[in-house]
């Protein structure tokens, strides 16, 4: 999740101790009042009743550059919104169009990413809710029914706040800090567009690890100052990692592989290149077969046990490329599917992963590639070349510096065919009859007789060469086949000695799909 860098320099510059007696600053809003029961107007959902959220990122403000502009003038955007005219946070109309188009996806509930520590940092966080609110009147007024709205707790404030305070969540004060946070949203969200499950208004928190410290004793406490001022307790959705109860628990992380917890978390690809000073980390979408993909692992499982609160990660972070809202880069692709999945989803229906998902077989080749995909491991153990072998264009092995007698060919095999499974498939090596005197397949299997490396490198049998310089075919067979990347990166490869390996095509299909 990315962050703005002044929160940082804060803590580094003061680093101070929240005192003992700290008390809550007065509420930046007025919607402050207990309430024994939601609203007749309010949207309300009983547990077991399929619900969809999402993280709403608005942190964004074309006029100053805000979550624009990198610090250093570079791009911040990984991902583009189709115009930078009204990118805003202070712009009705922008969260108007956001609230509208999450309708069409058929989301349920939209999360604000919440940054309002009750020291009033992040000042865009509490200036940007009441035109939230603003827009999600007028889409009423005009019969609509946009999401209504719960509370993503972005807890790094807990640690990067202007007044330099790392949260000791085992304190009076820091329980105290800890709920001004979930005060002060709900305190600029009148009480009939709050999202309730149960009664209880939605509240998602993000990671534990900011807090200084923390114990089972921060959720009692905050529920009972909820209970004080609001009249009502919370329905709580915590990552693993926080100690204590909640009503749920998800996982982040879920752009870059899908998390079915008790609620689950799903997204549609990742890529924060455009993030200053990280490690570049890219969870293609793949023409949205990730997401499809990652949707039919909850759809595939039994209404009536699977988990009923999704989180879609994310509406709209551009940073990391984790949108599904409507972007230059791929039009309104994401909300149309969003809305299939929602069906679904919504309509209860339960869905075949292979025949509704699955590729008949996997492919590839130096001109096309269908579900299977050649890693040139050019840093590692696996380098190849790419050039013409006996009149065909092939890959052939070449020299690494790690184990010099041996080649390697990796591949990767696309997850609409096969992911962390357990099949018996059917591999075939077009291959150029010179070089070394065989080679194998080295997989990753689930086989429950092998553990550790020789599980997931598991060989095949080898196949002879006969040095008769003319192109032929090799048929393995692959029982137990996992594939979960587990291959150094891959799902398989190509092992031969003393010699260099050329191969026109690879084929991976199931064995009774032939």
């Amino acid at each position: 999740m990315h962050a703005s860098l002044a929160p940082v320099l804060w803590s580094l510059l003061l680093g101070a101790n929240l005192p003992a007696d700290y008390a809550l600053p007065a509420a930046p809003g007025r919607f402050v009042r207990s309430q024994s029961a939601p609203p007749a107007s309010a949207r309300k959902f009983p547990s077991g009743q399929p619900v969809i959220a999402t993280t709403y990122f608005y942190w964004y403000d074309a006029d100053t550059k805000a979550h624009v502009v990198d610090y250093d003038g570079t791009d911040a955007l990984t991902e583009h919104p189709p115009t930078l005219k009204g990118f805003s946070y202070k712009n009705v109309a922008w969260h108007k169009q956001q609230l509208a188009d999450m309708t069409a996806a058929g989301i349920d509930v939209a999360m604000p990413v919440y940054w309002g520590a009750p020291d009033g940092s992040e000042g865009w966080s509490d200036a940007g809710l009441p035109k939230l609110i603003a827009a999600r009147k007028q889409l009423l007024a005009a019969g609509k029914s946009p999401p209504a709205i719960g509370l993503f707790y972005d807890t790094s404030t807990l640690q990067y706040n202007r007044s330099g305070h790392h949260v000791d969540l085992t304190t009076p004060a820091g329980q105290r800090w800890f709920y001004g946070t979930i005060r002060n949203f709900f305190s600029l969200i009148p009480a009939e567009h709050r999202a309730y499950v149960d009664g209880k208004p939605i509240v998602f928190l993000y990671g534990p690890s900011f807090a200084a410290k923390v114990d089972e004793s921060l959720f009692p406490e905050v529920r009972r100052m909820f209970r004080e001022d609001f009249g009502s307790d919370i329905y709580l959705v915590k990552t693993r990692g926080w100690p204590g109860t909640a009503d749920s628990e998800y996982e982040w992380g879920a752009a870059l592989d899908a998390r079915i917890l008790e609620t689950a978390a799903i997204g549609p690809g990742y890529d924060h290149s455009a993030v200053p000073g990280r490690t570049p980390l890219v969870r293609k979408r793949d023409d949205g077969r990730f997401y499809r993909f990652s949707w039919g692992r909850l759809l595939s499982r039994d209404p009536k046990s699977r988990p009923w609160l999704v989180h879609l990660e994310t509406w709209n972070e551009f940073h990391e490329g984790t949108e599904i809202c409507e972007t230059a880069e791929f039009g309104r692709k994401y909300i149309e599917l969003t809305r299939q999945m929602a069906d679904e989803f919504h309509g209860r229906k339960q869905i075949d992963m292979q025949s509704w998902f699955s590729l008949p077989e996997a492919t590839t080749s130096p001109e096309k590639g269908v579900g299977l995909e050649i890693l040139d491991q050019r840093d590692g153990d696996g380098p190849i070349v790419t050039g013409r072998v006996g009149g065909r264009t092939a890959w052939t092995t070449a020299p690494n510096k790690f184990v010099p007698q041996t080649r390697y060919m990796y591949f990767d095999v696309d997850y609409a065919f096969l992911v962390d499974g357990d099949e018996t498939l059917e591999a075939t090596v077009e291959f150029y009859d010179s070089g070394p005197q065989s080679f194998h397949i080295e997989y990753d299997s689930s086989d429950p007789a092998l553990s550790g490396l020789e599980q997931s490198f598991r060989p095949t049998e080898p196949k002879l060469l006969a040095g008769r310089k003319e192109w032929k075919q090799a048929v393995f067979t692959l029982p137990h086949a996992r594939f979960s990347g587990r291959v150094n990166g891959g799902d398989f490869r190509l092992s031969c000695r003393d010699g260099e390996l050329s191969v026109s095509r690879v084929t991976i299909r199931r064995a009774n799909r032939r």
